[in-house]
């Protein structure tokens, strides 16, 4: 199991299992979770991002294209998009997040120090690579329409606008930052780490 995500409108939590399959599961008012089915995938993933009302997109490994999509009955679909990798990647080489308000598919390459933020709906979209973005893993979206990048081999956390400009680096005290993720409501950050002797995880407040 590596990722989890909530699905607010549906109260339900998916979890990515090595075994490429993904498992659907309710989470009640009380906090009580049960497994409704499990989806098999022809791929084996490592992320899941909301892309609307039930369907997803993942980033995969060891496959081609690195991102496909998957809906609540299991039907699997194609993310085409002129800037995205066409290659297979081992498993904690890339990731994904989608935007919704702003269609944008945001896919980290952790190899090539670069941050692919591809706009579905136009086709347009920018190729980020700067010294201050080096390791790059994990990703999510920001206020304002701004995304958050861990930095892994920089031990930092990286803002973009939606432009693909870099905002701001954050220092956040933490070695090798693998995950982040924003609140419902976008006013806190949690961020996880992926060091071998200290794992951390730290909640930072968003300011508006």
């Amino acid at each position: 199991m590596f990722e989890t995500v909530i699905s607010h409108e549906y109260r339900t939590m998916f979890y990515i299992f090595h075994r490429c399959s993904i498992a659907l599961m309710s989470v009640s008012d009380d906090s009580s979770i049960t497994l409704l089915k499990t989806l098999p995938t022809s791929f084996c993933c490592d992320n899941i991002s909301p892309m609307d009302t039930d369907t997803f997109i993942v980033s995969t490994y060891d496959h081609e294209p690195p991102v496909r999509t998957i809906d609540l009955q299991g039907n699997e679909g194609d993310i085409q998009h002129r800037q995205l990798p066409d290659k297979a990647y081992y498993i904690d080489e890339s990731t994904c997040t989608y935007i919704p308000s702003t269609h944008t598919l945001v896919f980290s390459d952790r190899n090539q120090d670069t941050v692919y933020m591809c706009e579905l709906t136009s086709g347009e979209g920018h190729v980020i690579k700067s010294d201050k973005i080096v390791g790059p893993r994990g990703v999510c979206a920001g206020p304002a329409g701004t995304v958050f990048v861990c930095s892994g081999d920089t031990n930092t956390l990286v803002q973009l606008s939606q432009d693909g400009e870099i905002v701001m680096t954050h220092d956040i005290g933490m070695e090798l930052p693998f995950a982040v993720s924003l609140n419902r409501d976008g006013t806190r950050l949690v961020v996880s780490n992926n060091a071998e002797v200290q794992k951390t995880i730290k909640l930072f407040h968003v300011s508006s």
